[in-house]
């Protein structure tokens, strides 16, 4: 489907083209020009879990904080390969800078801010666990890939190929590229993220998805801390500490991830009726106030907020956006270009 605000009236494409966004970010004028009309276009194609299409922009500024990560729900990595224009943004503290053949990486679970000057962009959308998993369990939030690089360039081709072919694309097809799309992309995007430790970076890579595959599946585990990852890998403490010094060592990723999968589950509509405390506790908080200042540091929002903010899956989140770019191509009279 294709929305552009070139299809409305000037008095209305402001406040179109924020509509538009919303699901992504808070859209305004650039601050250099907050006179503007804001402008732009979009086109969004479903490749299996993945959406892929062109957009184009003018001056305007975004911002993307946990209010709206917990309101939208995407559990999504933002690519956008830019053909022209610049953006300079912030990602949870890390500046960035992106320009024309750059590729840049935006985790829609953390909070971001960005300006950007007119220009154009190939967007795709992929599913972050899926990613982290093919990325070695690495954040690839702020990432960017300059242009001329030999991985630059391949990756490139490979977003313009596949949003080119994207609309022709039989089920069986699309299937197949989707997963090929996440091993890409996450593999290259990965390279240019710092582990943190010494040695061969491919047992580090190795060591780490063995750690977060285990992490994720003993979370409930009252032990679950560096003492029990080092007798359960035979790895000294500083080992484990230089695996994930990126990250601020192995004992902020396991509260982080016990405090991610308590917030999944307070999110999650139909979801366990557990009480809060009940959460906290079985997750290995020893104190319901521990476990409120953790979450409440982590996601600005305390956790009776997330539960009234409760949203629906993700691939529901998927399909309704679609509906929503839907239901404004269908306001214009647009209805026979979905595709």
């Amino acid at each position: 489907m294709h929305l552009s605000t070139n299809l409305v009236q000037s008095d209305l494409r402001t406040e179109y083209w924020r509509e538009i966004t919303r699901p992504f970010f808070e859209t305004t004028q650039h601050p250099e020009d907050s006179n503007s009309t804001l402008e732009g276009s979009l086109t969004s194609r479903a490749i299996g879990s993945l959406l892929i299409g062109p957009t184009s922009f003018n001056q305007q500024q975004y911002r993307r904080d946990r209010r709206i990560v917990l309101q939208g729900g995407l559990d999504q990595y933002l690519v956008q390969l830019f053909i022209t224009g610049t953006l300079e943004g912030d990602c949870d503290g890390q500046s960035i800078s992106v320009g024309p053949g750059d590729i840049c990486a935006f985790d829609l679970a953390r909070n971001f801010e960005s300006r950007v000057h007119q220009g154009a962009t190939i967007s795709i959308m992929l599913p972050r666990a899926r990613v982290d998993k093919a990325a070695g369990g690495r954040s690839l939030h702020g990432v960017v890939l300059k242009t001329g690089a030999p991985v630059t360039r391949l990756l490139a081709d490979f977003i313009v190929s596949l949003s080119d072919v994207s609309a022709e694309m039989e089920r069986a097809d699309a299937l197949a590229m989707e997963e090929a799309a996440i091993d890409l992309l996450a593999s290259g995007l990965a390279r240019h993220v710092p582990y943190g430790a010494t040695g061969d970076p491919a047992l580090a890579q190795v060591l780490r998805r063995r750690v977060l595959d285990f992490i994720d599946a003993n979370l409930t585990e009252p032990e679950l801390g560096p003492a029990l990852l080092m007798r359960r890998f035979r790895v000294s403490r500083a080992h484990l500490y230089r695996v994930f010094a990126v990250d601020g060592g192995v004992a902020k990723v396991v509260k982080e991830r016990r405090l991610d999968a308590a917030c999944r589950e307070l999110m999650h509509i139909g979801g366990s009726a557990r009480s809060i405390i009940e959460i906290a506790h079985g997750l290995g908080f020893s104190s319901s106030s521990q476990f409120l200042r953790a979450f409440r540091a982590r996601f600005d929002m305390t956790p009776s907020d997330v539960r009234q903010q409760r949203g629906e899956p993700t691939d529901q989140r998927l399909a309704h956006m679609q509906a929503h770019f839907a239901e404004y191509a269908q306001q214009l009279g647009l209805a026979n270009r979905l595709e």
